[in-house]
């Protein structure tokens, strides 16, 4: 008789710790799901339906029809779905994934170079490489984790078996396409007839398979946290929603094995519920802490943060931060933003700016040059430099390129004519 209450409550004390990592690992929406299904089986469990879930149902409908799917997942949820299989195998590899996972930007692309993310992670560049290349089969739409937009269209070439020497060439020579067709020809030797027929095929291509993904439902809710500065810091207020998520109902005469095994297991999601909204707590204080700038100036103050910073940070597993930071929304003065895109790399090396820092810096210095002598790639990153944000010629002309911006020669006397390049401002602190 011993023995068997033993087993059980061993088999209770496991039921429990899973109950507890099951739901600290689950995003906002999966959360949800959960909590629905369990009251479906669990008649001692009331879950209260949050007050944004029916409008975001039916603010859905339209939307859900123009989708292919049943199912529209954020580009990190999704791209964590097919990798699963990849991170359950622990150790090595679910670091390397979950470290590549962490460096993808709202484009689907990845944010730094393979070199760059390796010496953080502490393996080799061919190490990564190799994790890089499975990871790049694993996962759809062909293009995710590219290095750059040439990297993107010739993954996609590659599957479609549509990459010949002559396409090579013209990917190798990609840039040179900003001063238009007979540029690029001059570049790679093809005559214009052949780079016009290249430009048709890619032209069919994704060239941001991430932005896919970006009509996210969550999007039509309440923000989960709001940040308020104040004179010593920033105010943190958490959305009620699920303070009271769950109540353990009181059924009179329920005092078979059965009942008290489904009042057991109620009580024990509620406790890992419990759990869960004080590791979501500690991990977005951490976060809103690193930022504090950025709530108070914006995006040329949004330092650089990884995940796996804010991991070492508040002691939980970077799979622990990125679940629980999944499809969280906050809201500043700047307006809502994903947490998510609060967590951008450097744009450089070691410990320099962020991208949406230099973004804004670049969009700012372009915005105001002379019309008569716009300033070259590498003039702009001289400008940067006195303004203290030091990155390279490279990486000005990369997200220069991103933001749809043309290069110096083609801006001449057209400076005036700003507003009509792409400005999308949660696109830019997405990044």
């Amino acid at each position: 008789m011993k023995l068997g209450l033993n087993t059980r409550t061993r088999q209770a004390q496991v039921f429990k710790l899973g109950q507890v990592i099951g739901v600290l690992q689950m995003s906002a929406a999966e959360l949800d799901e959960h909590l629905a299904e369990q009251a479906q089986d669990n008649p001692f469990l009331a879950v209260a339906r949050r007050p944004w879930a029916g409008r975001a149902a039916a603010c859905a409908t339209d939307l859900l029809e123009t989708m292919a799917g049943d199912d529209c997942p954020g580009l990190h949820e999704h791209v964590m779905r097919e990798l699963a299989g990849l991170i359950l195998q622990g150790g090595l590899v679910e670091r390397l994934v979950l470290g590549l996972v962490a460096e993808l930007e709202p484009s689907g692309w990845l944010a730094r170079p393979v070199v760059e993310i390796a010496d953080d992670l502490g393996v080799s560049e061919e190490v990564l490489e190799i994790a890089l290349a499975l990871v790049q089969k694993r996962v759809s739409p062909t293009g995710l984790f590219a290095r750059s937009l040439a990297d993107c269209l010739r993954l996609q070439l590659v599957e479609n078996g549509q990459l010949c020497d002559r396409m090579a060439l013209v990917l190798d020579h990609l840039p040179a396409l900003s001063g238009g067709s007979a540029v690029l020809a001059a570049a790679t030797g093809l005559d214009e007839d052949e780079i016009a027929r290249c430009l048709g095929v890619l032209k069919r291509l994704n060239p941001k398979p991430g932005s896919d993904f970006s009509r996210d439902l969550a999007l039509m809710r309440e923000p989960d946290v709001r940040v308020i500065p104040t004179d010593d810091g920033c105010e943190i207020e958490f959305s009620n929603d699920r303070l009271d998520a769950i109540a353990i109902r009181d059924i009179p005469g329920a005092e078979s094995a059965e009942s008290r095994e489904a009042i057991c297991r109620a009580k024990s999601l509620k406790r890992a519920l419990d759990l869960r909204r004080s590791a979501v707590e500690k991990v977005v204080r951490a976060l809103v802490e690193r930022q504090r700038d950025y709530f108070r100036v914006g995006d040329r103050a949004l330092a650089p943060l990884s995940l796996s910073d804010l991991a070492a940070e508040t002691g939980f597993h970077l799979s622990t931060v990125s679940r629980v930071l999944a499809g969280l929304l906050i809201e500043g003065p700047g307006g809502i933003v994903t947490a998510r895109a609060l967590c951008p790399g450097a744009a450089c090396t070691g410990s320099g700016p962020s991208k949406p820092q230099v973004v804004a810096w670049i969009r700012s210095l372009i915005g105001a040059e002379d019309a008569d002598c716009p300033l070259s790639d590498a003039r702009l990153a001289e400008r940067l430099a006195t303004e203290g944000v030091r990155v390279s010629r490279r990486v000005v002309s990369k997200y220069r390129e991103e933001l749809g911006i043309p290069a110096a020669p083609l801006r001449r006397r057209r400076v005036s004519a700003m507003s009509q390049f792409p400005t999308n401002p949660r696109s830019q602190s997405a990044r």
